[in-house]
């Protein structure tokens, strides 16, 4: 089948300011996860829609509102994350749980009466959590989190209450527009020429694809079962884990998130994050399922550690350097693009892209 992507709209400025508006406003955005929140204060930034917003737990509750002061127009949280009240650095206005303004520095001298200070309350979005992931959306509508998620949102629930310690945070930032990189996460077509000494050798493949809404999943057999040779020995301590899969599987929350997990004791969660219409940041995050503390071999467990990060940072670095590639070929590309049926996922993603952007 034709792409209905076209060439331009991955290079086009136009196209990008349209996703601000008619598809990342529209959708629950994922900000982080429920451990960036464990104490009073703690919070993340985050920029969704072109909108900064703040997320932070206040006195127990984790609240999103607009990251700009109504005194005079500061941003409050000025780094990526932290601990710190929700306080303007500029003149020292402060904010409740609520948003609105209940410190501020000679507060006589702007005689605010009650009704006024209500009125200065930053603007707040809605919050969701499923299973340790944690979503905000700019939308004021009735659309819940899991109305969003469909039939995957207990899946999704199950894999992410599963995530234990987290080995490896990579960043990465790749000179092509956000939708090649997802597309690129959507197919295992690739594989075999990209992927020859890493992720093939995993023998993960087939076309079992489920598709709800705007997300769809991929369940793939793999060559080695997990206590095969070598492998029980690493294994086994996790034998007692609550999320098990037979081989390998992989699952978009539209329109950015990817995550994925072997056996259900690694996972990958990447977070695309558009720059520019050209930029875009890959952010990954790697680990393991919880386990029984008594079933420790601290060299074993390096070992497997090294080896989940090694491997997935060769991965990342390798489709880094395709997708540049796609996106030097997008702007001189006559044609529409070909999707195969193991391609039927990067179809999927681009027939729902196209309901929400409008020209």
């Amino acid at each position: 089948m034709k792409a209905l992507i076209k060439p331009n709209e991955y290079f086009e400025k136009s196209t990008y300011e349209n996703e601000k508006t008619n598809l990342f406003s529209q959708v629950w955005n994922f900000v982080g996860f429920i451990s960036d929140f464990n104490e009073v204060n703690d919070f993340i930034v985050s920029n969704i829609s072109g909108i900064p917003v703040v997320v932070q737990n206040l006195k127990g509750t984790i609240r999103a509102f607009k990251n700009v002061c109504s005194h005079r127009h500061s941003i409050i949280q000025t780094t990526q994350k932290g601990n710190r009240a929700l306080m303007c650095p500029y003149h020292g206005w402060a904010y409740n749980e609520k948003g609105i303004p209940f410190g501020i520095p000679k507060k006589p001298l702007f005689n605010f009466t009650t009704e006024e200070l209500e009125c200065l309350k930053l603007e707040e979005y809605k919050i969701e959590i499923c299973g340790s992931l944690v979503f905000v959306k700019i939308k004021k509508d009735d659309v819940s989190l899991s109305d969003f998620l469909g039939k995957f949102y207990k899946e999704i629930e199950k894999m992410t209450n599963s995530f234990g310690q987290l080995i490896d945070i990579n960043e990465i930032e790749i000179e092509a527009n956000w939708k090649i990189i997802v597309e690129n996460t959507l197919e295992s077509y690739h594989v075999a020429l990209i992927h020859s000494e890493t992720f093939q050798k995993l023998g993960a493949e087939g076309l079992d694809f489920t598709f709800d809404k705007d997300n769809s999943l991929w369940d793939a057999p793999v060559l080695i079962k997990e206590n095969e040779g070598k492998q029980s020995k690493i294994y086994k301590p996790y034998q007692k884990r609550d999320y098990k899969i037979e081989g390998y599987k992989h699952l978009i929350i539209f329109p950015n998130i990817l995550i994925s997990s072997t056996y259900g004791v690694s996972f990958n969660l990447s977070h695309i994050i558009p720059i520019s219409e050209g930029v875009t940041l890959f952010k990954s995050y790697v680990f393991v399922t919880k386990k029984e503390e008594e079933d420790k071999n601290e060299v074993i467990e390096k070992m497997f550690h090294d080896s989940l990060i090694n491997f997935n940072r060769k991965v990342f670095d390798e489709d880094k350097v395709i997708c540049q590639e796609v996106q030097k070929g997008v702007k001189y590309s006559n044609y529409d693009g070909q999707l195969s049926d193991e391609e039927a996922r990067v179809g999927h993603f681009q027939e729902r892209y196209k309901l929400y952007i409008q020209y």
